[in-house]
Order: structure tokens, then C-alpha cells, then sequence
């Protein structure tokens, strides 16, 4: 378990933990992208479309100014984004109802944009399947526990959670 996190053990074993994760978050970015790749390359989305793409599944919506400041990009490259996005069928604007503003508009994604996302997540969640499917249930209980950890110091974790259950 993780009982060798407390006292002076905590700092001989943080350099090595840290390896793991490295390793873990390395390797499993390099094989899940892998996994999505096909769904990105046919719709030919862009890593700026799937930063927004990204944020807005987390915060369901959003204005562009705040897209740009949370991308920390211009205003401009964002419209340009979203313009792409919209073309694709994925997001939608709607009046932002909170301001005077008749040309200020809030920006979500879609039931097109929600589909792809459930494809990437269940990509993923696969994949992740074939690489812990033989451990046994005292492992599993372990790595349960160290994911919760990890989700809890993550950005997206827990907070704001908005992911579909597949």
C-alpha cells in the first residue's frame, strides 16, 4: 500500500515515484493518442480545436474571451477556431443571457461533439483495459486507490466533473 509516504521514506521514494508516473503518463499518452488518432485525423481536428474541445467538456461553456484567457491565446485565434469547430458541427453559440450584450454569445459543445468525446473516452478506457486486465484483485484494490489520489491533485480531476459515464 502506500505507507511508505510517511516520515523520511516519503522523500527517498518521491524521486522514484516520480520516474513511474512519468512512465505511466508517457507511455499512456503515447498509446492512447495513438488509439484516437483515427477519430481526430477523419474529422481533421487540430490541437487548438481540441484544447477548446477539452475545456469545454470540462466547463460546458464558455465565452471566447474566456477561452483565450483560459488557453492563454488571443481572442482572434479563438474565433478562428470556433469557426473551424462550427463548420465541423460540433459546438453551438447561444446568447450569453448574463450580460447586455447582444454580441456576446456563450459557446458548448453539441450532441455531434458529445459523441466524439464518448468515442475518445471509450478509446480510452479500452486500451487501459488491455493493459490492467490480468492484475490480480489485490493489485487492483492498490491501483484503485492510487488513481484516487491522483485524481485529487490533477487538473480536472474531480472538480467540474462532467465526464459521461461509458
Amino acid at each position: 500500500m502506500l505507507n511508505y509516504m510517511k516520515g523520511e521514506n516519503r522523500l527517498e521514494k518521491m524521486p522514484e515515484t516520480l520516474n513511474n508516473l512519468r512512465d505511466i503518463y508517457g507511455y499512456g499518452y503515447a498509446s492512447i493518442f495513438n488509439d484516437v488518432t483515427d477519430t481526430v485525423q477523419k474529422l481533421h481536428i487540430s490541437k487548438p480545436q481540441m484544447e477548446v474541445i477539452k475545456y469545454l467538456f470540462i466547463h460546458t461553456q464558455a465565452t471566447p474571451k474566456e477561452l483565450a484567457e483560459a488557453l492563454n491565446t488571443t481572442k482572434s485565434a479563438v474565433t478562428h477556431t470556433l469557426k473551424k469547430l462550427s463548420n465541423k458541427n460540433l459546438i453551438t453559440f447561444k446568447e450569453n443571457e448574463l450580460t447586455n450584450d447582444r454580441r456576446s454569445k456563450l459557446v458548448s459543445l453539441n450532441a455531434n461533439a458529445e459523441k466524439l468525446l464518448i468515442e475518445f473516452l471509450t478509446n480510452i478506457k479500452d486500451s487501459i483495459h488491455q493493459d490492467i486486465k490480468d492484475i490480480n484483485e489485490e493489485e487492483l484494490q492498490e491501483l484503485h486507490q492510487a488513481t484516487e489520489i491522483i485524481l485529487k491533485y490533477i487538473d480536472g480531476g474531480r472538480v467540474n466533473e462532467t465526464y459521461p459515464e461509458i
